[in-house]
């Protein structure tokens, strides 16, 4: 009992922390959005966007060994903390593969996207110079970040979420700063930023040096135990795999928005998608929080004791992207007419269906934690690559006969829907997790508490039509308290006394 209350107590403060991270970086990305749109101006903000995303579309590989890492730390820490040979040897071999992976990267991406910026992409040809030197600005700060990921790995795994938000929080705010240095500094606004942008992995990179001193685990040796070896690499390549075809389909829409439908729509997603990445925060923070914990305790828990866990976090996943998510849907006309001066063309629906993409989503990152938990990713990360890249297809071919601009959010929708049926079976199939019961305590629910919000939101829109301020803040209250009120309700018995004893905490 002491033992749990100790772990309750230790992802309680970790939840806190990263949530406390959320809301300065929700306010500080926000202000930073509204000042470079307006700064930039749509164009410009747009090319940012466009051009930033031909190195995201590789950027999978900064992250490439990041969970494999944790999971490998976490796992050799929950064995014996005390014995560092092995966590030595998981440190300096990420070290020696990222190093190698920045030759990778840059080799790939110089001859990708160089060729995209003059064949592919809607540039205005007298912006044509300034695109140039934004990419090689984002390839250039892309690898420097590759180096900080072991560091980042390490800092997880030890549960040091007080430096990890405040080290976030930092770049967040070194942002903000060179977008009010723009005006001071003067010259070609988009050049200057992407220079300065390039500071910020620089920085971070630094300080998780100076801090990661303290780890023991953390000492250069390039002593490279060959089997342990094999198995990072091969668990990290399907990881690899994966998260290169989420970025491909993602960040290749974005292209396509470009080719189709030019600057102004890559700006229209540029906005939805800082939306999706603040509201995705509120899972992925509890994510992060619970699963060096998990990891570390996967080998000694009870197979139906680790399930439990799983259909648990993906309840209280959803329940925490549905309460804001609904308020931003809803209210998505006022609070961006609110949070930005120009709003850009397409962009309120473009944020609206990707807020309800998310919904779906935030069911898939505790399956992931699941697989990556057993290090079973192999079939899991093929299917959906598979399903990944097949509806990147569809999102061409729709818009090539035509389709609506937005039609690729849509579609979006769909695939994530399909993935989370994919993987569950997969899971049946190789792992023994129970299919039936996470229908029935998860997805049944969820399409129930769906449809009830539905129901009552939908009335109270219209009834409340907001034209103020002030109106509409008080209408994503009252929505958000009413879709907490919903989430109780439909939370389980032990769900409930969770959240009282985190509360509590």
């Amino acid at each position: 009992m002491g033992q749990s209350s100790v772990h309750v107590k230790r992802i309680a403060k970790n939840t806190g922390i990263v949530y406390i991270r959320m809301v300065m970086l929700i306010i500080i990305a926000f202000y930073t959005s509204r000042v470079l749109l307006k700064t930039l101006g749509v164009n410009d903000f747009g090319v940012f966007s466009v051009v930033g995303s031909i190195s995201a579309t590789f950027v999978s590989i900064k992250s490439l060994f990041s969970e494999s890492i944790q999971r490998f730390l976490n796992v050799s820490k929950g064995k014996n903390s005390s014995d560092y040979k092995e966590q030595i040897s998981i440190f300096n071999i990420s070290i020696v593969i990222h190093l190698f992976l920045i030759i990778v990267f840059v080799i790939i991406v110089e001859i990708v996207g160089l060729w995209l910026l003059k064949t592919k992409l809607d540039i205005p040809p007298e912006r044509y110079d300034a695109a140039v030197f934004v990419f090689q600005m984002s390839v250039l700060a892309t690898s420097i970040g590759i180096l900080s990921i072991p560091y980042d790995a390490v800092i997880i795994a030890n549960e040091k979420m007080g430096f990890y938000a405040a080290i976030t929080v930092f770049d967040g705010l070194l942002k903000l700063l060179f977008v009010f240095l723009l005006p001071i500094i003067g010259h070609d606004y988009l050049k200057t930023y992407s220079l300065l942008v390039v500071f910020i992995p620089i920085s971070t990179l630094l300080l998780q040096l100076l801090y990661s001193r303290r780890f023991k685990e953390c000492s250069i040796n390039f002593k490279i135990e060959k089997g342990l070896f094999h198995d990072i690499f091969s668990l990290s390549s399907w990881n690899f795999f994966g998260n290169i075809s989420f970025s491909l389909i993602h960040e290749g829409i974005n292209i396509l928005l470009n080719v189709f439908g030019g600057v102004v729509m890559n700006s229209a997603r540029a906005i939805a998608y800082q939306v999706r990445a603040v509201t995705s925060q509120l899972s992925s923070n509890t994510m992060l929080a619970v699963r060096p914990f998990i990891m570390q305790k996967s080998a000694s828990l009870e197979l139906l004791s680790f399930y439990d866990s799983i259909i648990t976090l993906s309840r209280l996943s959803f329940f925490t992207i549905l309460v804001p998510s609904s308020a931003l849907i809803l209210f998505a006309p006022q609070l961006l007419a609110i949070w930005l001066e120009i709003v850009p063309d397409m962009a309120t629906l473009f944020t609206q269906i990707v807020l309800f993409t998310i919904l779906i989503r935030s069911l898939h990152e505790p399956l992931n934690i699941m697989y990556m938990s057993f290090g079973k990713v192999k079939r899991y990360l093929v299917i959906e690559s598979i399903i990944m890249l097949f509806f990147l297809v569809i999102v061409f071919v729709t818009l090539k006969l035509g389709a609506p601009i937005w039609t690729p959010f849509i579609v979006l929708s769909i695939m994530e829907a399909v993935i989370v049926v994919a993987i569950t079976y997969n899971a049946y199939v190789e792992i023994q997790f129970p299919l039936l019961q996470y229908y029935k305590r998860v997805i049944f629910p969820v399409l129930l508490l769906i449809a009830v919000s539905a129901m009552i939101m939908v009335p109270i829109y219209f009834l409340w039509s907001p034209t103020s301020i002030i109106g509409s803040i008080g209408g994503v209250v009252v929505v958000c308290l009413i879709e907490v009120l919903l989430c109780y309700i439909f939370m389980e018995q032990k769900e409930r006394n969770l959240l009282k004893g985190l509360i509590k905490r």
